[in-house]
């Protein structure tokens, strides 16, 4: 355990959301007190900020920035397994920028690294997201706290390079349009590409 761990779980640090997102889940799903405080402590664990549930603008599950989470509602019309799925994985992301920084991750937005680099990064950071969110379905279901049968979507495995590299080029026009240049800015446009206020 780092430092920064042990002083998060000494001030006793909570994930602004977490407790909202688990009542959320609670009022659609049947999930045990073990369940829930397995949910809790890894999302906590994680250092993210914040997590919650929203009406997103485009048809992703979530979207995993520098400073939280959002999980798209239309999960919730899925099984639970599911939405943990897409909970897993996005909370991933938040490790990734515990692991790599925040500058990192986003550099691959403002072209400091080369397009087919960032690509490449990007694309790995997604399939360990999905093979991280796996790996904690398949230790709740060997647990009996999620049934089995449940088959991950690896959303990102057979994704062509070249459609990440499309849509990196696309982001990176838009990064240098608008003159962004900092993971505080970056966080913000891509918050207001997805976030619907519906």
């Amino acid at each position: 355990m780092n430092l920064q761990e042990s002083i998060r779980r000494i001030l006793k640090e909570e994930t602004q959301g977490v407790d909202s997102l688990i009542q959320t889940l609670s009022s659609k799903y049947e999930i045990s007190e073990e369940l829930k405080n397995f949910i809790v402590n890894f999302i906590n664990n994680s250092d993210c900020k914040r997590i919650n549930f929203s009406n997103l603008k485009i048809p992703v599950m979530g979207l995993a920035l520098h400073d939280g989470v959002l999980i798209n509602n239309t999960v919730l019309g899925k099984s639970l397994e599911f939405a943990l799925f897409v909970i897993f994985h996005e909370i991933a992301h938040q490790y990734q920028f515990k692991k790599y920084g925040e500058d990192v991750m986003y550099k691959c937005y403002i072209g400091e690294v080369s397009l087919d680099d960032a690509s490449k990064f990007m694309k790995n950071t997604e399939e360990v997201a999905d093979e991280f969110a796996t790996r904690k379905i398949r230790e709740l279901e060997k647990k009996g706290l999620l049934k089995k049968g449940f088959i991950p979507p690896q959303f990102y495995k057979n994704m062509p390079l070249s459609q990440i590299q499309g849509t990196t080029h696309m982001f990176r026009q838009q990064m240098k349009m608008n003159k962004i240049k900092s993971p505080e800015k970056i966080s913000e446009y891509f918050y207001n590409m997805v976030k619907s206020e519906l």
